[in-house]
């Protein structure tokens, strides 16, 4: 069976819900209460059509300084 990777990086500002979603998705758990996050890394493995798909998840810190770090390698992408 062959096998695919995927390099996933969450962005936002503080406070608008990247870790819920990020939860709700790779954990199937809802959070409710704030806690800032400063990075948090998942790893999801789906079925895709028979294939298998590794996720791998970056959540990131709602602020501007992660943004100027992260912006150049972002360019670099596809």
């Amino acid at each position: 069976m062959s096998q695919r990777e995927y390099h996933i990086v969450v962005l936002g500002s503080g406070g608008v819900g990247k870790s819920c979603l990020t939860a709700q998705f790779v954990q199937n758990v809802w959070i409710e209460s704030y806690d800032p996050t400063i990075e948090d890394s998942y790893r999801k493995v789906l079925d895709v059509d028979g294939r298998h798909v590794v996720l791998e998840i970056l959540d990131t810190a709602g602020t501007e300084q992660f943004s100027k770090r992260l912006y150049p390698d972002m360019k670099e992408s596809n």
